[in-house]
């Protein structure tokens, strides 16, 4: 889970911090500041971008409009976390946490990272539950619209793999590379592990990414906190 800094408050033309009226105001400004990914399954989602609040409007209606309440979601995850979750307590969220290192990727899989401590643990399970992140039918009994794309993601990231290896590893290469990666950044810098040069391209050019989150050979750090 690709952690974020969505930044402070937009500006308005005169300088001033922008106040929404209507949480759907935000769209543009989230856009700007995280890209059209979702925040939590980190999938790509130009054309069904939903605001999705940290704190549910229903048990904090104060938050409802304020910017640092919000993310961008697919649909699916969003309508999965719902208003399960009352406040921030007792999940790990990728506006606040270093969630980099929590989860594993695999074509057909993901799944909550071995070895944590018990605590972390907990924090990271109640969030990869909180979305169903690894599920893999859908209400009407078809496949998962997360499951498919991370599925069509892995691949592409495999054959950029073997692109990378065949043709050569100079910086327009690196680029290239980075540039071809759409979203699933996690999934990309896993199938990249050995390759820092190309983890720290597609980290730099994931608009809004948690670069802190991440060593000097862009491999998520082991800590939680940021």
């Amino acid at each position: 889970m690709r952690p974020v800094n969505r930044g402070s408050v937009p500006k308005k033309e005169d300088g001033t911090d922008k106040v929404y009226t209507s949480y759907k105001q935000a769209k543009d400004d989230l856009k700007n500041a995280l890209g059209a990914y979702c925040s939590y399954c980190e999938m790509p989602i130009d054309n069904q971008v939903d605001i999705e609040h940290v704190v549910p409007k229903k048990h904090d209606d104060t938050l409802e409009n304020e910017w640092s309440n919000f993310l961008l979601a697919c649909k699916s995850c969003n309508i999965i976390k719902s208003n399960k979750n009352i406040d921030r307590e007792g999940y790990v969220f990728p506006d606040t946490h270093n969630t980099s290192f929590l989860y594993e990727y695999f074509e057909n899989n993901v799944k909550v990272r071995e070895n944590l401590s018990p605590d972390i643990e907990k924090l990271a399970s109640a969030t990869f539950g909180l979305v169903q992140l690894n599920r893999k039918l859908d209400t009407s009994n078809m496949t998962d619209d997360r499951a498919w794309a991370r599925q069509r993601s892995w691949q592409e990231a495999k054959e950029a793999l073997n692109d990378f290896l065949e043709l050569s590893e100079n910086d327009a290469m690196i680029s290239q590379t980075a540039r071809s990666c759409n979203g699933f950044f996690s999934m990309w810098i896993q199938i990249f592990k050995d390759y820092p040069e190309v983890k720290k391209a597609i980290l730099e050019n994931a608009r809004g990414t948690a670069i802190e989150c991440y060593d000097e050979n862009s491999t998520p750090k082991p800590e939680i906190m940021r």
